[in-house]
């Protein structure tokens, strides 16, 4: 038998897969955890439990959170529902709209932010301007510019490139003839885009002949009817489909892949948002171009970063151009992943890097420039713990905390922590009483869109708070009587009476009646932190090894700022913090408590996967870990 000393200074490698359980020379393995469940890693390698998410309202069913900045003191919550936006401010509502977006078509829906609007698109949807100004909030369809009557929006020749339109004129009053069926009764009143000028369909006679005006001459410099296959049809309708995915890009609104063009995308002309007239390819004049490929490319989002980054079904793309115009526009593919079309999961920039969820459902991708091979690369950033990956469904980056919110289709919440400078990508996951849907960070706050058995809440972190759907009650005299909690109703609920924790009790008919009075009352859910190591391993000839027999002789836990403890080293959970009895002080709240705290244990375990100690609680009261020293014997 030998002994074996380990120090785990840091979790910066944050919970990793059990398929690494047989990995022991890495790294990663030395400063990873078998289980780090709702608990935050700081970049400087602790990890402390969580904070709890104070209720802010009551929702009428599912939904998706999107954040607007007006300001840098007047940040709003939006949340689309079904046909209707609530706009929050400081968690108040403060209007709700009606909305063309039904529940299904919602998880499409993509947006982007200009200015005092938000732009939002979705592929069967016309794309909507939603307006901030002088309190008031309006939301109406987007609009093309119109110059002289023209609609100087994208065109599009839907059949084939040979059909060909004949004119009887270039100006008034004229006749449409072509060589292919392509008019329909929808295009009574519809702009055509008919070589260089613009005609108003005003009848059709059949799929082959219809009646319009010219709005704008068709030959600058000729005279008579024309022949000519260049001419378009409005590439947006309720039949063709509406862009799927907005952006913007040096100083250009760009919208990307709708319903019939899904490889496509459209360049307004520098600074005029609403102008799509492509002209004659002078700098600042619209573009439109089609990603062509040996594979389908729909795309399913746009990021504006280093240069305009293109996520499609089967690849991610760059755009460039410095300045971008029709004549230096670069596209070229750079890496293979793809990203999946089912649902909009916003790419989120960390560092430089853009994270996406990849197509397979099963990585958290990041696509980075490297300098030295002047492209692109997508490392899977969730190799290590696949297993916390499983269809992500949304995902917000909060640069206080330097943290990104994943949420997957089974409800749990992924965190992933990223310090790019120190090299430090690790993760943790967040598990609630209920399932959370949508993510976004409003200002420095992380909001969250949660199903609880069958009701939808809106809540938010709060790091004064250890409690889930919590509320936080005061009065002005101490009482015995707390009421305003129908939301918990029949609930076993965590309580905190003047920072004092007391016994859980069941919410009933919205009321609480504690034993003694106090005048604030934390009332919320309680969520579990779990803190699981990764078994022991020892030095061998060719790096380390795993162990098939340990006994935790002794094992030392740094705690910062801590108020509960509870260790399980093989015979259950015990509280380990205590306090001598001197060390109290009458009508004040404990304090966190900085120490090292040493346990000793009996035994051995003979599985050579099995942790030698167990953290766990769901105490409402802080717990802050930042490092674990072991005396380990082996081989017993």
């Amino acid at each position: 038998m030998t002994n074996l000393f380990t120090a785990k200074t840091n979790f910066t490698s944050g919970e990793l897969s059990q398929n690494l359980l047989g990995r022991v020379d890495l790294k990663a393995y030395d400063n990873g955890a078998l289980s780090l469940k709702n608990v935050f890693i700081e970049p400087t390698g602790g990890i402390y439990r969580r904070p709890g998410l104070k209720y802010v309202s009551t929702l009428s069913g599912t939904g998706r959170l999107i954040s607007f900045e007006k300001s840098s003191t007047e940040n709003y919550l939006i949340i689309l529902q079904n046909q209707s936006a609530k706009i929050f401010l400081n968690d108040t509502l403060v209007t709700t709209l009606t909305t063309p977006w039904t529940a299904d078509q919602v998880p499409k829906v993509h947006w982007c932010q200009g200015g005092d609007s938000l732009y939002l698109v979705h592929p069967d949807v016309a794309p909507k301007k939603l307006s901030f100004a002088n309190n008031t909030y309006t939301l109406k369809d987007f609009s093309f510019l119109k110059e002289n009557d023209c609609l100087l929006q994208p065109y599009h020749k839907f059949c084939d490139e040979d059909v060909t339109i004949t004119t009887s004129d270039i100006t008034g009053n004229i006749t449409l003839t072509a060589s292919d069926p392509v008019f329909q009764s929808k295009h009574i009143n519809c702009q055509f885009k008919i070589a260089e000028g613009y005609v108003k369909i005003t009848a059709v006679t059949d799929g082959t002949h219809a009646d319009a005006i010219v709005l704008k001459k068709l030959d600058a410099d000729g005279e008579g009817g024309l022949i000519t296959r260049v001419w378009g049809e409005p590439a947006f309708d309720p039949d063709y489909g509406y862009p799927g995915t907005v952006a913007f890009y040096q100083s250009r609104l760009v919208f990307g892949g709708s319903r019939t063009l899904p490889n496509y995308l459209w360049f307004s002309q520098t600074g005029d948002l609403g102008n799509f007239e492509l002209g004659d390819a002078y700098d600042a004049e619209a573009i439109e171009f089609n990603l062509l490929s040996d594979q389908s490319n729909t795309i399913c989002a746009l990021y504006a970063g280093r240069h305009l980054q293109v996520f499609t079904t089967t690849a991610e793309w760059m755009v460039s151009g410095d300045p971008l115009t029709p004549t230096n526009i670069q596209l070229k593919r750079q890496t293979q992943v793809g990203s999946t079309d089912t649902r909009f999961i916003p790419p989120i920039g960390i560092d430089g890097a853009t994270i996406f969820a990849s197509a397979n459902d099963r990585e958290i991708r990041e696509f980075l420039f490297a300098d030295v091979e002047q492209a692109y690369q997508a490392t899977d950033l969730s190799l290590m713990a696949g297993h916390l990956i499983d269809t992500p469904i949304d995902q917000a980056y909060d640069k206080q905390t330097r943290q990104a919110y994943i949420i997957m289709q089974n409800g749990h919440l992924a965190t992933l922590t990223s310090f790019r400078a120190e090299d430090i990508q690790c993760w943790s996951e967040q598990i609630t009483d209920g399932q959370f849907i949508s993510v976004s960070i409003v200002g420095n706050i992380p909001y969250f869109l949660i199903k609880r058995g069958e009701q939808f809440f809106l809540e938010r972190l709060d790091v004064a708070l250890h409690t889930d759907c919590a509320f936080y009650l005061t009065t002005d005299e101490p009482t015995t009587v707390f009421s305003g909690l129908s939301v918990l109703e029949g609930k076993t609920v965590k309580i905190v009476a003047d920072g004092i924790t007391i016994p859980d009790m069941i919410v009933t008919n919205g009321t609480l009646n504690i034993d003694y009075p106090a005048q604030a009352l934390e009332v919320g859910l309680a969520f579990t932190h779990q803190v699981i190591p990764l078994p022991p391993s020892i030095g061998a000839s060719n790096g380390s090894s795993p162990v098939s027999s340990a006994r935790l002789v002794k094992g030392v836990f740094r705690v910062i700022d801590t108020t509960s403890l509870e260790i399980d080293t093989g015979t259950g959970l015990h509280q380990e913090l205590t306090r001598p009895l001197g060390s109290f002080t009458l009508d004040h709240v404990p304090e966190g408590q900085t120490l090292d705290i040493t346990i000793r244990s009996l035994g051995w375990s003979r599985v050579p996967t099995a942790p030698l100690w167990r953290i766990e609680g769901n105490a409402p009261k802080p717990f802050k870990l930042v490092s674990v020293t072991s005396d380990i014997q082996i081989g017993g």
